[in-house]
């Protein structure tokens, strides 16, 4: 196995400290695949999917502390993007990866998939990283919950609309980019 990318000092992470995280869990992914450890290598992809998504939460503001969180991140992002390629290949990961950890019920066959299907939906996160978040209308009772818990507005309404996704560092002109802590809060 070709050298880890080293992990970033301890404390609050930044979008690029995610990403490198997510690159280093998808390396020892395949690393532990290649020893027969599936638990260890579903583990592992899944977790650098979830680094992607915080960085996503990050970017836009977000809470992204829990694994409810991270789900709902993912959830918005697909919801905003209608991106089901994606919707798919997070749901295989997190159940073909994640829980496979603590079941034990996928091959070594299933967890190679797995892990590739993960590459590729590392691809799309972090493009949609560097991507504007798009307007969004709440229309339901389970977006209004999920947007709800992500940006601590209690105040959201089925019908509230917002130009930037409800993301919470971005403008409606689109000033600024993503991350950029001087932009102001818009939803």
């Amino acid at each position: 196995m070709t050298a880890l990318p080293p992990l970033p000092e301890p404390g609050l992470q930044s979008p690029d400290d995610r990403r490198a995280i997510a690159r280093r869990f998808i390396q020892q992914a395949r690393g532990y695949l290649e020893q027969g450890d599936r638990l260890q290598a579903g583990e592992k992809a899944w977790g650098a999917i979830a680094h992607n998504l915080k960085a996503i939460g990050e970017l836009r503001g977000w809470d992204h502390g829990s694994h409810q969180q991270i789900e709902h991140i993912g959830r918005q992002i697909v919801s905003e993007f209608g991106d089901g390629e994606l919707s798919n290949a997070l749901s295989d990961v997190f159940h073909n990866g994640h829980r496979n950890f603590y079941e034990n019920y996928r091959s070594i066959d299933e967890m190679r998939e797995t892990i590739e299907l993960a590459e590729e939906a590392l691809e799309g996160l972090e493009t949609l990283q560097q991507t504007p978040p798009r307007p969004f209308t709440i229309t339901s009772n389970r977006q209004l919950r999920r947007l709800t818990a992500l940006t601590g507005n209690r105040e959201l309404q089925i019908g509230d609309t917002s130009p930037v996704g409800f993301s919470l560092k971005h403008t409606a002109g689109g000033e600024g980019n993503p991350g950029n802590a001087d932009t102001a809060t818009e939803s």
